[in-house]
């Protein structure tokens, strides 16, 4: 598995509020499917129904990763009763879990809104509650406890549904981001020295506005990186990359410095590191075409995957991104209609339509994904129809 966590998270559109309406209509029975590709081939899973869990919220995100210790398997999302769910794998069978209940936390905003990673043996699940308040989960392996970060840190509330978080592993410091109540600015929850602070990123950065959408996260070492949709006159839509070298904050309008076409409003993002020197992100552009943006000896480029995989158009949800390792390939799980996903074998971007080829479920439109690999091994997470 790779060291580096990534995480994935949505919000609330207001331009999407029929879209996201007329599918909550039909999505009554939405599952929680498990895809996974070994040395074997192609399998998709209905975890829901293997598991008899209730029912996801039909705009959920889904968060999920592998505990290194054990290879255990972890995926998170919040149900129909806005309570936030594991569904765990101890390498014979998967079962399920209500953290709301175990923990007696608030329930959960339940649009999206959910994050999670491991330190060792303990795992950490963060989620807005219904209290408009920050939230973790958290397990030292025995039992659920939760605390509200938004006290603790003393930050503001959110009425967005967005949320990234990762930890630095060599300072073994927290880092939970989210978008402060009716502003847009950006803010991070840093817990450092067992003690939990706020920050306002979009002052400290000197960043524009962050627009309603999906964002992506991860740490290389001990600096921070986010992807997300920004908002300026200049562009409008642009892809936003906000960063902590270990010494202070900058930010990088990587639309404008490549000439790309503004980013579609609710666009999917997804990104994580090759390395300290090469980033990639991932996001849909106002031509409703999948780009990929690359940092790398001190650059970004620009390449249409769309155009280069001759996939559909994208349509709505989120993304999955990650890389397999030795063989040093690059996955995304992403959803035109059916679950795609666009793989880079080192030479070539190739498009596979995994529910054609693997009977799985359908990503039912406003859901989340998530995704990360053990190995060459690919795990991918998802709410089908």
């Amino acid at each position: 598995m790779q060291s580096i966590f990534t995480s994935l998270t949505r919000h609330r559109l207001t331009i999407s509020l029929f879209l996201l309406s007329f599918v909550a209509q039909g999505a009554f029975a939405d599952h929680i499917h498990h895809i996974t590709h070994n040395t074997s081939g192609w399998f998709d899973q209905d975890l829901t129904a293997l598991t008899g869990a209730t029912l996801p919220n039909p705009a959920t995100g889904v968060t999920a990763f592998a505990t290194t210790s054990d290879n255990h398997l972890h995926a998170f999302y919040a149900t129909t009763d806005q309570h936030v769910h594991q569904l765990s794998f101890n390498n014979t069978s998967w079962t399920d879990q209500d953290l709301t209940a175990l923990a007696n936390g608030p329930i959960a905003l339940g649009l999206g809104g959910i994050a999670s990673f491991a330190t060792g043996s303990q795992l950490h699940v963060f989620y807005i509650g219904n209290d408009l308040h920050i939230h973790q989960l958290f397990s030292n392996g025995a039992n659920w406890g939760d605390q509200d970060l938004t006290v603790l840190a003393g930050g503001p509330v959110t009425d967005f549904d967005s949320l990234v978080a990762f930890q630095t592993i060599p300072n073994h410091q927290f880092h939970v981001y989210y978008l402060a109540n009716n502003s847009n600015d950006l803010h991070e929850l840093n817990f450092k020295s067992n003690t939990w602070s706020d920050q306002d990123l979009r002052t400290v950065a000197n960043a524009p506005p962050s627009d309603r959408g999906w964002m992506a996260g991860f740490a290389t070492g001990n600096q921070e990186h986010l992807f997300f949709t920004g908002f300026s006159p200049r562009d409008k839509r642009h892809m936003e990359h906000l960063f902590f070298n270990g010494t202070k904050w900058a930010n990088q309008d990587v639309t404008a410095k490549v000439h790309a076409l503004p980013v579609n409003p609710g666009s999917a993002i997804a990104a994580f590191a090759v390395n300290g020197s090469q980033l990639e992100a991932y996001g849909v552009t106002n031509d409703q075409d999948v780009h990929q943006f690359t940092f790398k000896s001190g650059h970004w480029s620009d390449e249409d995957l769309t155009a280069l995989a001759g996939q559909m158009d994208f349509g709505i949800g989120g993304m999955a991104a990650f890389r397999t390792l030795p063989d040093n390939q690059f996955h995304l799980f992403y959803s035109p209609n059916d679950l795609d996903q666009l793989f880079f074998d080192g030479t070539n971007w190739t498009d596979i339509d995994l529910t054609t080829l693997t009977g799985g479920g359908i990503p039912n439109g406003p859901g989340g994904m998530a995704g990360f690999a053990i190995k060459t091994v690919q795990h991918g997470f998802y709410v089908a129809q």
